[in-house]
């Protein structure tokens, strides 16, 4: 829950000691504690209506969350710092709490170290994500830091999100629908946080659908971030669908709960599956079901976070508004003998042989394994394949998505009557 402020000198305080970094933004502050007169306005000269954030902009300064320069300016295309962003978040907070750790290069005179003090306390800054101690407050932050301290920000707020951050910080089934995550470019210990901040919509992917982990965020961004932040914190995980199927897929290997009809029955789920053999009924080889994605393509417009991962829209428009929705299995298989994609189909059981590849723009993009046709041999006796391919689902009452390994143990949905 958000607070007013306990005083107006605190308010103050923070207020002063924020207009002091025009320079921050760009080059390292030569000094500490310097400090400058307030600076109200709400309103700035280089951030006009037609500008895209100017609402955001607006709003948060007149939350007093983020302030502007002496000069009347906003500078909406300067990068934030570690310690600004330290200071913005406390502003959300506004809490009381503080902590005695500290870092080697911030002083106890710098005019973000209450902030940063705030920030530990409350646990959206943590110690053993610095090196040496060094917290480097005039570093511009990455968009990876930045969805981890919000994540962890959240966790305060709602500790449900800390038990999302750590499934899918332990699960070996988490996947997150960015390029980076099968490319590289994303360090492993940020994928749950990423997951928080794509699942609740505090961040968003690039036109290309990259993250960008490693790349910086201006001031003009952070405005829309944190109304949508303050927004989330009046939220629990569970309303948001996108992080639903996060969750799921990190329990079970498959999203289909949250984004279809299809309901458990009294058998087991994909949990049950994943992972173990099955033997080809046209002897063709043995594979195994290691994740299954469901996106939702029942009406004109696709649904679900996955998405835009894996179906092209615009390529795939026929397969809209079909009453189906699309399936994507990931599998491990081993031939045993050369085989195409349509060969391995062809009289095998429908849900542990996909017929059709991931479109192949799409599997570019992400980096996603997929066989690039249907008819050539690109599975060789011998050799152990793990990849991508396409299946579908009705999603009429009755219609089921059902199979079993070879020890006998099945995954069986239903949509009922």
């Amino acid at each position: 829950m958000l607070h007013k402020k306990s005083s107006n000198n605190n308010l103050m305080i923070k207020a002063l000691a924020a207009s002091v970094m025009t320079a921050a933004m760009v080059i390292p502050v030569a000094t500490e504690n310097v400090q400058a007169a307030p600076v109200t306005k709400t309103t700035f000269k280089d951030v006009l209506k037609s500008h895209w954030a100017y609402e955001f902009i607006k709003q948060v300064a007149e939350k007093g969350l983020v302030t502007g320069y002496e000069d009347g300016t906003y500078k909406p295309a300067a990068q934030v710092t570690r310690a600004e962003f330290a200071m913005f978040l406390s502003r959300v907070f506004d809490s009381s709490e503080r902590t005695t750790a500290s870092f080697s290069d911030v002083s106890g005179t710098h005019w973000a170290s209450d902030a940063i003090q705030e920030g530990l306390a409350l646990g959206f800054i943590k110690t053993e994500d610095f090196a040496n101690n060094k917290f480097e407050p005039n570093k511009p932050m990455t968009r990876g830091e930045m969805s981890r301290w919000l994540a962890n920000g959240l966790a305060h707020a709602n500790a449900d999100y800390g038990k999302a951050i750590e499934e899918m910080a332990n699960s070996s089934l988490t996947i997150i629908p960015i390029p980076e995550f099968y490319g590289g470019g994303v360090n492993k210990k940020d994928v749950p946080y990423i997951g928080v901040a794509l699942g609740t919509g505090l961040l968003s992917g690039f036109e290309d659908f990259t993250f960008k982990p490693n790349g910086n965020t201006t001031r003009a961004e952070v405005a829309t971030i944190l109304i949508r932040f303050m927004d989330a914190m009046k939220k629990a995980p569970s309303d948001f669908t996108g992080l639903k199927e996060l969750r799921e897929v990190a329990e079970t290997g498959t999203n289909i709960l949250t984004i279809t009809n299809f309901k458990k029955t009294k058998y087991t789920g994909y949990e049950g599956v994943l992972g173990k053999p099955h033997t080809y009924l046209n002897k063709t080889g043995v594979a195994a079901i290691e994740r299954a994605i469901f996106v939702d393509t029942t009406s004109s417009k696709p649904k679900g976070i996955f998405k835009d991962m894996f179906f092209n829209e615009k390529a795939e428009a026929p397969l809209l508004n079909k009453g189906v929705y699309r399936i994507y299995y990931e599998y491990t298989f081993k031939p045993s003998r050369d085989v195409s994609l349509g060969s391995v189909s062809n009289g095998s059981d429908m849900h542990f042989a996909s017929p059709v590849m991931v479109n192949k723009s799409k599997a570019e993009l992400f980096n996603i394994t997929s066989p690039k046709s249907t008819m050539n041999i690109e599975f060789l006796k011998g050799e152990t394949y793990r990849y991508w391919a396409q299946n579908a689902a009705g999603s009429r009452p009755g219609k089921e998505v059902t199979s079993h390994a070879d020890d006998g143990s099945l995954f069986y949905y239903e949509i009922p009557n």
